[in-house]
């Protein structure tokens, strides 16, 4: 009887109602190679003093690819995995991260994606054989440790990973979607991908696994500036199998944008997948020939708290370096942004939570909506500038709608005009069609 009581007791409590682990997702470092000397990526600025660890007009010098990664483990060194989602400009980059992973991170796997800009010519991931999947995969190897992998990785730079008994990771090259890639555009399915993306799905469901999908170019459209990264058709196929698997899917994790956002897949009104997009090391922002400029953002790296058994998102605390006080103090450390549970007013980060999220965002002037646009460029600072409510409406269809003939749909039946406090984030999109992102 005493026995029964403890057990009911800790039923009621939820003591072991949950294995939860932790894993880093960052993103983007973009190594800009003549931060001290030409300054490429500065946008024809000419900064006279840069910054130890960057300027928010241009990529990222050595000095903040090294650091954001070693400012990891202070902050938690013990994750059961680190996602990297790509775009790191060229494959000696590639190795350097990797090894000072490895270094930092010893005994901890880290998962990687390719980026769009890790190829070269950037955008132009071929759909067969080729040197960068071939050298790649043997400096990641140890992190895969699975040589039944290699084929697919030879072939497309795509693998999976089991994270547990009841847990699986599929690592996607989704460049070959990219609406830049001339290499696979005219192709139905660039390296079997799509194909095998299905059977893989297929077999976790028969063996009761669940999935986290990750990768680099994410589905859907960037708003309101309707930017869809992934081919029309391509994205189109890529939306029906997340629908399809959608009860074996846990959540997906992407980057590329360098802004902080997520998007919800639906069947009818039920929400059944949500992707969440990682905002970038990278502390670059564009300025407009008409004179336009992107509110400056500060680097950013993620730490997710899930579920070990179902691979549910129970939480986000989103970190970020201040690049004023970490230059003016010659030391870097990422801050505590964030806790989304906290700013959202949800339980976790679940489908049924990441909804109720986009019905608070509805709300163009609550507190929920001005947060979501706070960190949109991982910056914290508070809104100043306005946005029409058009602009308002095109956010909420961005959230809801990934195939084009949806979001379409649903920005036209937008025809308000009131306009509300919030930073110029929208502008900024416009430059991103124009670069190689």
């Amino acid at each position: 009887m005493e026995c029964l009581y403890l057990l009911t007791i800790f039923a009621l409590f939820g003591v072991c109602s949950s294995d939860e682990g932790w894993f880093w997702h960052v993103t983007d470092f973009h190594w800009d190679f003549s931060y001290w000397t030409d300054q490429l990526s500065c946008n024809g600025m000419n900064i006279s003093q840069p910054g130890t660890f960057g300027n928010q007009w241009c990529d990222s010098p050595w000095s903040l690819v090294e650091e954001s990664i070693k400012g990891l483990g202070p902050v938690r060194s013990q994750v059961d995995f680190i996602i990297w989602t790509g775009k790191d400009l060229n494959y000696e980059l590639v190795e350097n991260i990797t090894s000072l992973m490895q270094q930092e991170f010893p005994n901890t796997k880290v998962y990687a994606t390719f980026g769009n800009h890790d190829h070269y010519p950037t955008n132009l991931f071929p759909p067969n054989n080729d040197d960068i999947y071939n050298a790649t995969y043997l400096i990641w190897k140890a992190w895969i440790n699975d040589d039944s992998q290699m084929d697919n990785f030879h072939k497309g730079g795509y693998y999976t990973v089991k994270l547990g008994n009841s847990l699986r990771l599929i690592a996607l090259n989704s460049n070959m979607y990219y609406t830049k890639d001339t290499a696979t555009a005219h192709l139905e399915d660039p390296a079997d991908q799509f194909r095998w993306l299905e059977q893989t799905l297929n077999s976790s469901q028969a063996a009761n696994e669940k999935v986290i999908l990750i990768g680099h170019v994410p589905p859907g459209y960037t708003t309101p500036r309707a930017v869809r990264w992934m081919t029309k058709e391509f994205n189109q196929k890529f939306v029906d199998i997340v629908l399809r698997h959608s009860s074996t899917i846990a959540a997906l994790h992407f980057g590329h944008e360098h802004h902080d956002s997520f998007r919800l897949f639906y069947k009818g009104e039920n929400p059944v997948a949500t992707l969440f997009i990682a905002p970038s090391v990278t502390p670059w922002r564009y300025q407009l020939s008409n004179g336009e400029i992107e509110p400056a953002h500060n680097p950013g790296a993620r730490l997710v708290k899930f579920d070990r058994q179902t691979g549910k998102t129970l939480e986000i605390l989103q970190y970020y370096a201040d690049l004023d006080k970490v230059n003016a103090n010659k030391q870097f450390v990422w801050t505590l942004g964030y806790n989304a549970s906290s700013i959202y007013g949800i339980p976790d980060l679940g489908d049924d939570s990441m909804h109720e999220v986009v019905g608070k965002l509805t709300e163009s002037s609550n507190s929920e909506f001005l947060n979501f646009v706070k960190w949109y460029n991982t910056n914290g600072k508070n809104p100043t500038e306005t946005c029409s409510s058009k602009c308002h409406q095109a956010v909420i269809c961005g959230l809801r709608h990934m195939t084009e003939n949806a979001f379409q749909k649903c920005l036209d039946q937008s025809t308000s005009t009131q306009t509300m406090p919030i930073p110029n984030i929208f502008v900024t999109l416009v430059s991103l069609i124009f670069l190689a992102f």
